[in-house]
């Protein structure tokens, strides 16, 4: 009897599995579709590669994806920062018009302003697009000697596809990563008879693949017996060549030459090439490298007892809440008494309203005067860590989680809605299925009275 009743609630089981399996896939839908935090990028000059009079060596060439927020620094990359005012200048990436002061944002909400400068007097400049391409330079009031000046070239580039991995190794590897990757697309662009690069090659371009790289990182990685492992990024650019005495002017190409004079360099990901689709087609995906040398002093990074904080707090909040948070031990009637609050490691100003939303004038992350943290109508640009420090003691830890209310007949409400109509008609065949075959073996089923159930369980 007990198998036959197992087998009764077999597609009851099935069916609560699958409901079970659609919860869980819905929450992990909505746990990716909560990560709103924006890819920053850092920029900084290294001291080994100084301002050349060679137009490639002039500026730092700058990867910027569409929508990312990139930061340049007007400094030495690993070098203190002496704090001397510092003046960011912009002009057109082909260098037509004159160049000016950067157009800097003055809404009191620091968040609010598309671009901005950090008290290190840092660029930085969020939700990329296509506008802010074009040559940054960071001089100093008094003017500086031309080894001290910053300059960038901020070139718009696709965003990076997640299946592309990148290739790791040494010097070797990285000429094998050289001669498989990099040369035959050199070769490509030299003998290929497609039209767009015959005209090139009329006009005297060549073109040319090679690895630019990027400042070592600390010694940290893969730390033993004080020695480890440092890594650098080599990216993908394309070198112009122009040699205007190989042109043989069979046909105008005047535009050509016009378009790629002035970009010495430009990333295999640029933006700028989508009109030359023979070179973009080639270079848009290739993967690049990450060199890897030995180093000594390799520590590996511990948390001391001494990062830890006083207090851990946690709120879960409902979209269009309000909160207030006071850092605790904190004396109001001492004027020594310094109290900051940082949002995931980003500095809140006292008494300087922030948004972290885009195109919201209204500040929705506010520190008063009396250093109260306050949350205004908060949504999922608001949740995330938030740190007080008293007099650079590390007081109280706050994570704020902001979930949505419930509000139906969305696009994403009537998806999920399509997917558990597809997974209950799974459920429901293999329920029928059970049914059918309860129905089939009914007549094993004629138990009429209890002592029949007796004699049954006794056999």
């Amino acid at each position: 009897m007990s198998t036959k009743n197992n087998l009764c609630l077999l597609p009851l089981l099935l069916t609560f599995v699958f409901w079970l399996l659609a919860i869980l896939l819905i929450n992990i839908n909505y746990a990716n579709s909560m990560d709103v935090r924006p890819k920053m990028y850092r920029y900084c000059w290294t001291k080994d590669r100084l301002i050349a009079s060679e137009e490639i060596d002039e500026y730092l060439l700058v990867d910027g994806e569409l929508n990312s927020t990139i930061l340049l620094e007007c400094h030495f990359c690993k070098k203190k920062y002496n704090y001397q005012p510092k003046i960011w200048y912009y002009q057109d990436r082909y260098q037509y018009l004159p160049e000016k002061e950067v157009d800097l944002g003055m809404d009191n909400n620091i968040s609010f302003s598309k671009i901005h400068v950090t008290p290190k007097f840092s660029l930085v400049i969020k939700n990329l697009n296509l506008e802010d391409a074009g040559i940054y330079r960071c001089r100093g009031k008094e003017g500086l000697n031309s080894e001290n000046k910053f300059n960038y070239r901020l070139e718009p580039v696709f965003n990076k596809m997640i299946e592309i991995t990148e290739e790791r190794g040494n010097l070797s590897d990285w000429q094998t990563y050289h001669d498989t990757q990099l040369a035959p697309v050199t070769m490509r662009f030299a003998m290929s008879r497609i039209l767009e690069m015959a005209l090139i090659r009329e006009a005297g371009i060549a073109l040319e693949l090679i690895s630019e790289w990027g400042p070592w990182s600390p010694c940290r990685e893969r730390c033993k017996f004080g020695k480890g492992f440092r890594t650098r990024r080599g990216f993908c650019r394309i070198k112009i060549n122009i040699n205007k005495t190989a042109s043989t002017g069979k046909v105008d190409n005047s535009s050509i030459v016009n378009f790629f004079l002035k970009f010495p360099l430009l990333p295999c990901r640029a933006i700028i090439l989508e009109n030359y689709t023979e070179i973009i087609n080639a270079t848009r995906y290739l993967p690049e490298f990450i060199l890897e040398e030995k180093c000594n002093g390799c520590k590996k990074v511990k948390k001391a007892k001494g990062h830890k904080f006083k207090y851990k707090r946690k709120y879960v909040l409902a979209k269009g809440a309000h909160l207030t948070i006071s850092c605790p031990e904190y004396n109001m009637s001492s004027l020594e008494t310094e109290v900051v609050w940082r949002k995931n490691a980003l500095l809140l100003e006292k008494g300087k309203g922030r948004s972290f939303r885009k195109k919201d004038p209204e500040p929705r992350v506010l520190v008063d005067t009396f250093s109260t943290l306050n949350l205004i109508d908060v949504s999922e640009y608001e949740q995330g860590n938030y740190t007080c420090y008293v007099n650079n003691v590390r007081m109280m830890q706050v994570k704020i989680v902001v979930y949505p209310k419930l509000r139906f007949f969305t696009q994403a409400f009537l998806r999920h809605l399509g997917y558990l109509g597809i997974i209950l008609l799974i459920a429901s065949f293999f329920y029928c299925g059970g049914l059918v075959v309860v129905f089939r073996q009914r007549d094993k089923f004629k138990i009429t009275d209890y002592k029949e159930i007796a004699t049954y369980n006794n056999d």
